[in-house]
């Protein structure tokens, strides 16, 4: 999916936008935030404070649309995933289903810049879904709901982790979001504030606001972190056809009982703390290659070893397929060879978004 041009959703045209708007008057004394944090934001801007937004890693930039004034804007990368280990080990009433699982993230990733604007919200069209579909959406209407007050935002999203792969494209989106946003307006969320946001907008979303390593069980919300001592290289490949969510669980629904588990998450996460490879590559399991209809899987498994990959498995619900390779070389040449036929990529795990 080709970029689109940002769309702006709350049918208002922003203050900057119209130069003789009343809203302008007295804008460099309004701070776009919400109630106390807002005003602690304020007292330091109006000192001329600018340590927090160096902290932040904020920079100075001048919109299209800004008529030259400096605008402020932060950037986020927004890291894939992979299960290590995936089972599911029940159905809420509500619905979601609980599993055990060992994230990993990877350097892989999507890339936001959000920008500063007086008021509203924009997002640019990518991978063909359009922006008021996209969970960034979702992300700013229930920052929205805590922060009534909140600044305005144009987001661009730069997107390189595939759809319907199961490496949690859409739950790191929302959180780079969230993370972005914090420190965009300083709301003082904090790591706690941040993941209990991330809560409502998906089962992966908390554990993407920190990343590294961990072990999750629940529906995804309760998080182990898991120190690694393995360096991690990773082949990630995916055939053309993706998988859905809703209709893999429901295939696992449909086994019920019969379904046969491996519970190897405590296992796989002791051999990321030992730094054991070998440990780690035969503790991978993940439950939804059982059920998945993908004819391609156990050809792009078997692609992966015979290009040197000491183990290889679906990630999440599919339909990405990781092979893990004992050294940076071996994994480079694999993904340069996979990628004559189709997508792949050389990837490492990483600790965290730092």
């Amino acid at each position: 999916g080709e970029n689109r041009p940002p769309q702006h959703f709350d049918g208002v045209p922003a203050a900057e936008d119209q130069p003789d708007d009343p809203r302008n008057a007295g804008k460099d004394r309004r701070i776009a935030g919400g109630g106390a944090r807002g005003h602690r934001y304020y007292r330091h801007h109006r000192r001329g404070t600018d340590r927090l937004w160096k902290r932040a890693g904020h920079f100075g930039a001048v919109h299209p649309d800004s008529g030259g004034r400096t605008m402020r804007k932060v950037m986020e990368a927004a890291y894939a995933k992979v299960n290590l280990t995936l089972t599911v080990t029940g159905r809420r009433a509500d619905g979601y289903h609980t599993i055990e699982s060992l994230f990993q993230s990877v350097s892989l990733c999507d890339k936001l810049t959000l920008e500063q604007r007086e008021r509203g919200f924009w997002l640019n069209e990518t991978a063909g879904i359009p922006a008021e579909e996209n969970i960034i959406t979702r992300a700013d209407r229930l920052l929205r709901r805590e922060f009534p007050n909140l600044g305005g935002v144009a987001v661009t999203l730069e997107k390189n982790i595939p759809t319907q792969a199961g490496l949690g494209g859409g739950s790191t989106d929302a959180a780079a979001y969230l993370r972005g946003m914090d420190r965009l307006y300083g709301l003082g969320l904090g790591r706690e504030g941040l993941r209990a946001l991330a809560a409502e907008l998906g089962a992966d979303v908390p554990f993407c606001i920190d990343g590294g390593a961990a072990a999750a069980a629940g529906i995804g919300e309760r998080l182990t972190p898991v120190e690694s001592h393995l360096p991690l290289w990773l082949v990630i490949t995916k055939p053309k056809a993706g998988c859905s969510t809703p209709a893999m669980y429901r295939r696992i629904d449909e086994m019920g009982e019969s379904l046969r588990q491996r519970f190897t998450t405590q296992e796989a996460a002791k051999a990321l703390e030992k730094g054991d490879l070998a440990g780690l590559c035969g503790s991978l399991y993940n439950v939804f290659e059982e059920v998945t209809a993908l004819p391609e899987l156990s050809e792009i498994r078997q692609e992966l070893r015979q290009s040197g990959a000491l183990a290889a498995m679906m990630t999440g619900s599919g339909s990405a397929v990781f092979g893990i390779f004992p050294e940076e070389d071996a994994a480079k040449a694999a993904a340069e060879k996979m990628a004559e036929s189709r997508w792949a990529i050389c990837c490492r795990g990483i600790n965290g978004h730092g």
